[in-house]
């Protein structure tokens, strides 16, 4: 119908990213199931859902719009929305909640029932990603091989053949797309999600290397600009940026595995606070008193922070959001969201914490099975880029080795009757092959962001991880292009003296 656009419109930044829709709409009915518990009216419990932060809150806004402006029945308003819906998913969702709601049935025992389908369906989704990523990080090393094959294949033949600067340039620009299309499927297909949130209070580690980036990532640029204007050699450069560049990623490295952790234990930490609630009949701040936190070392410091705060009588909303935004996850920002919100509007807390588990606990077991493709691909594609790196510079510096040994010979008198007998073909010019030294350097340069932007797509987490693995593809490249060129010399050298 017409008239939805407008409503449409109000929530089109929320629906503007389709890819996290199956993980937003996970949360989405969690979060009505869990507050659905605790016996509140219909209406509350549209109003409430259609105020979260995801992409799938604008359909709910719809609903919300016309039953309020337009006195519209929910169950009619959730059939409109539904029929009108591009994605068939929520269209699925949403029509059968308007059977549900006409046919009296009660919201509480939909949405739980919902929320379990919907976590089947996230988790059979995931594992298809997953395998399809698996596919994919095979592709990509064979393309990364690839390219590196023909920048060796293109300073080869400049040796024996007039291939000119356009045919090196248009290589060189097919190894750039042909890397950055390999970087991008690998994005495309990896199973889209929010690993750490937003909010303006995070984590220690966090805090620290956003303050490290707003230091090193223009020290790391005017230190390169410095030392290139003054001559020094391009590998020693990318080793300086490497070690200025890296302890941001290593900082952020070790949070995200931190992050990985907490996120593990806070289904259990939600499920036995609940459990304990609804055991002795008190509020939750006693029960946190009472709760034994030996099996969740990880998130014991956190805890242990919360249990003070609510012990001296500060706000308990604020003192759980703080807890959760200080963890820096999105999944426990949203587990205990969930939780506290309906345990305040009268839940069950037993009941309450086993459904927002359920969402905690899938996907974070979901999210361990994509750290053993990625940490797999991760050691492989580092691996890769240090054995391409090593054989581009190797070959480069045989041929300008040999280039320069026959360039000491005297033999005019010999190519001059060869090309005649070659028909011009082939003409062993060697002069070009100095010119081709900066054109070796760009391409370990776009294959050290290309090696780096790989794993970070692949293993997902926070952006400034990529810092880790920019430093290690700069360091190791630079100690490459220092370490090979010597070897071959020497070996030149035994060869020679032969």
């Amino acid at each position: 119908m017409n008239f939805l656009g407008f409503f449409q419109k109000r929530g089109e930044k929320d629906s503007s990213n389709e890819d996290l829709l199956p993980f937003d709409l996970f949360y989405q009915l969690t979060y009505m199931s869990a507050i659905s518990s605790a016996g509140i009216q219909r209406s509350q419990i549209f109003e409430r859902a259609a105020q979260l932060p995801c992409s799938s809150a604008p359909y709910f806004r719809q609903i919300e719009a016309l039953a309020k402006s337009l006195n519209y029945d929910y169950s009619e308003a959730c059939r409109v929305v539904g029929e009108s819906a591009k994605n068939r998913e929520v269209q699925s969702l949403l029509l059968r909640l308007s059977g549900s709601l006409s046919s009296g049935e009660r919201e509480d025992d939909f949405l739980a029932r919902e929320a379990k389908v919907q976590a089947d369906i996230y988790t059979n989704q995931y594992e298809r990603d997953l395998e399809s990523l698996k596919n994919w990080t095979d592709a990509y090393i064979a393309l990364i091989i690839s390219v590196t094959l023909i920048v060796m294949v293109a300073t080869i033949s400049t040796m024996i053949y007039p291939v000119g600067t356009t045919f090196i340039m248009g290589l060189i620009a097919l190894m750039v797309a042909v890397s950055g299309l390999g970087c991008w499927l690998l994005f495309r297909v990896s199973p889209h999600e929010i690993k750490p949130h937003s909010l303006p209070h995070t984590s220690r580690e966090r805090y620290l290397a956003r303050k490290l980036a707003m230091l090193l990532l223009p020290l790391a640029a005017v230190s390169s600009l410095l030392l290139f204007s003054q001559g020094m050699e391009m590998e020693k450069i990318l080793i300086v940026a490497g070690v200025i560049v890296f302890p941001i990623g290593v900082i952020m490295v070790s949070d995200d595995g931190k992050v990985d952790r907490k996120d593990g234990e806070v289904g259990t930490f939600l499920r036995a606070l609940g459990g304990i609630g609804s055991a002795i009949g008190t509020t939750l701040t006693e029960a946190l008193s009472r709760l034994d936190l030996r099996s969740i070392r990880s998130l014991m410091p956190s805890i242990q922070t919360l249990r003070i705060r609510l012990g001296l009588g500060l706000d308990p909303g604020l003192c759980w959001r703080r807890f959760a935004a200080e963890t820096g996850s999105e999944v426990i920002r949203r587990s205990v969201d969930i939780f506290w919100e309906a345990a305040s509007l009268g839940g069950e807390p037993e009941e309450v914490g086993s459904r927002t588990s359920l969402f905690a606990t899938a996907v974070s077991q979901l999210r361990a099975r994509r750290r053993l493709t990625s940490s797999t691909f991760r050691w492989l594609s580092l691996g890769i880029h240090a054995a391409a790196v090593t054989l581009l510079v190797f070959i480069m510096r045989i041929v300008s080795s040999f280039g320069r040994m026959v360039s000491e010979l005297d033999i005019g008198s010999i190519q001059t009757s060869s090309v005649s007998a070659l028909g011009g073909v082939f003409n062993f010019d060697f002069t070009s092959i100095q010119a081709l030294q900066p054109v070796v350097i760009f391409v370990v340069l776009v294959l050290s962001v290309v090696d780096a932007v790989a794993p970070q797509v692949t293993e997902g987490g926070h952006g400034l991880k990529f810092f880790y693995y920019l430093g290690l593809t700069l360091f190791t490249s630079g100690l490459i292009l220092l370490g090979v060129p010597p070897v071959v010399d020497m070996i030149f050298g035994n060869l020679a003296s032969i």
